[in-house]
């Protein structure tokens, strides 16, 4: 794990999204003890910058509780696995827009370099 280091201004901000997120999850359906563990694996992932999975919330695609980027066999959206951490390759996060391809290899090559470098 990669972690980066945070001042006390990001882990107020840190606190207030794990709350945020926590709330959002017990509303979707998860038990108390659920959306805390999702919620600390979102917090450590946010804080790797080498981890780049998500969950459906995070994406436009996610639409009430159901993915509109893929379908069943009879053509309707389907409820992917909302509360677990994945990589997607339909993922756009919900107001960004797509990352062009330079953009991911200018990432992909940042990555790299600081991996080098450790």
């Amino acid at each position: 794990m990669n972690l980066t280091p945070m001042t006390e201004e990001e882990l107020e901000i840190a606190i207030t999204v794990h709350a945020r997120r926590r709330k959002v999850f017990i509303e979707e359906g998860l038990c108390e003890e659920q959306a805390w563990d999702l919620a600390e694996k979102m917090f450590d992932r946010d804080r790797d910058i080498g981890d780049d999975r998500r969950v459906c919330f995070e994406c436009k695609n996610h639409v009430d509780k159901h993915c509109i980027a893929y379908t069943d066999k009879f053509g309707k959206p389907t409820m992917q696995l909302r509360f677990i951490l994945q990589r997607c390759p339909k993922f756009i996060l919900k107001g960004k827009k797509p990352l062009t391809d330079e953009e991911r290899h200018q990432i992909n090559a940042s990555n790299q370099h600081q991996e080098r470098d450790e």
